[in-house]
């Protein structure tokens, strides 16, 4: 883990960059296949505005591992984001509305900053923020047995809902 003060990051315009493996993310791991020695790029980088406010920009690369739910094979899905969040001194400042957002249609995502602020856990929240919610490959390379063996429906077959509408109409 890897700790940085995020005001003082912010207050500098300081940038901390690193690679971890994905292993080291539990919370991700969680349902995901084996990850092999897959890694994170990551650049976390302090920003201050015109008023004063702190922001860190988050971003990430990284070729996780999935499951694809159509032929259930394991593939790398290739990962590029990135994300600015404004930084609170408490989790009351969380909920305030901010006059400079209500102006504009960008909603800035806040968290609550400190003198030692984990970065490893920012970078598995944008990596987790950025995961398909059903991941599948474009093209899946071969489809399971039991998909590709299934019979082709007869669309000849009247619908059993025609006998219904000649009932509505009487």
């Amino acid at each position: 883990m890897q700790y940085i003060d995020a005001y003082e990051l912010a207050r500098l315009g300081d940038t901390v960059r690193g690679t971890a493996p994905i292993v080291q993310f539990a919370r991700l791991l969680d349902g995901l296949p084996e990850q092999g020695d897959a890694q994170a790029e990551w650049a976390v980088t302090g920003e201050k505005d015109a008023h004063g406010q702190y922001f860190l920009r988050i971003a990430v690369r990284a070729c996780p591992v999935l499951e694809c739910q159509r032929c259930m094979q394991a593939f790398s899905f290739q990962m590029e984001t990135e994300n600015r969040v404004q930084l609170v001194r408490s989790e009351a400042d969380l909920e305030l509305e901010d006059d400079h957002q209500a102006d504009t249609d960008e909603v800035i995502e806040r968290i609550v900053g400190s003198a030692r602020l984990d970065v490893s856990g920012l970078v598995e929240d944008e990596i987790i923020l950025s995961l398909p919610y059903v991941p599948k490959h474009d093209v899946c390379p071969s489809l399971p047995t039991q998909l590709a063996d299934e019979p082709v429906v007869d669309t000849d077959k009247p619908s059993p809902f025609a006998v219904l509408s000649q009932l509505k109409k009487n």
